[in-house]
């Protein structure tokens, strides 16, 4: 089976890395740019994983990304930035270096399927705006969910 990293090495190329720093596309259309400029910008955090994949997969920097995929649909070098960046990820969890904040996303999700809490106050809310009730998730989809993500990476979280 191939590594996180080694596939990271076959996407990520000096050849294409030097294409992608010319360009800035991806940083243009990026969201969390706009919103968080001195902490995010997936041009330089490309550069960042290309030079040192270790020292990135300890860095908050790396869990910004929102996964919209503009800027893996914008690329004209076909660098794939969200893939990078997730390999990045998977890389970083193999290793146990989940931060904080996407250790309590992950928690909530096994625990209640949500990223968010689930309170009756949403769906009074949802009520409000004439949308149905979401309830909450069946404990037998909670189940499938644990079998699917294994019992190793909710080792890893935990």
């Amino acid at each position: 089976m191939v590594s996180s990293k080694e596939l990271l090495k076959e996407l990520l190329t000096d050849e294409k890395l030097g294409y992608c720093q010319s360009c800035g596309s991806c940083s243009a259309s990026c969201p969390m740019t706009r919103v968080i400029p001195e902490k995010y910008n997936p041009r330089t955090l490309l550069q960042k994983i290309h030079l040192d994949p270790d020292g990135m997969s300890e860095k908050e920097e790396l869990w910004l990304c929102a996964w919209c995929y503009r800027c893996t649909e914008r690329c004209p070098q076909g660098i794939q930035p969200t893939e990078i960046f997730l390999l990045t990820r998977n890389f970083a969890a193999e290793k146990g270096m989940i931060p904080a904040n996407p250790r309590r996303i992950i928690k909530e999700i096994m625990n209640s399927g949500r990223s968010m809490p689930y309170g009756e106050f949403i769906d009074e809310l949802r009520e409000d705006y004439g949308l149905p009730p979401i309830g909450e998730v069946p404990a037998k989809v909670l189940e499938e969910q644990r079998k699917i993500v294994g019992e190793e990476f909710l080792e890893v979280v935990k």
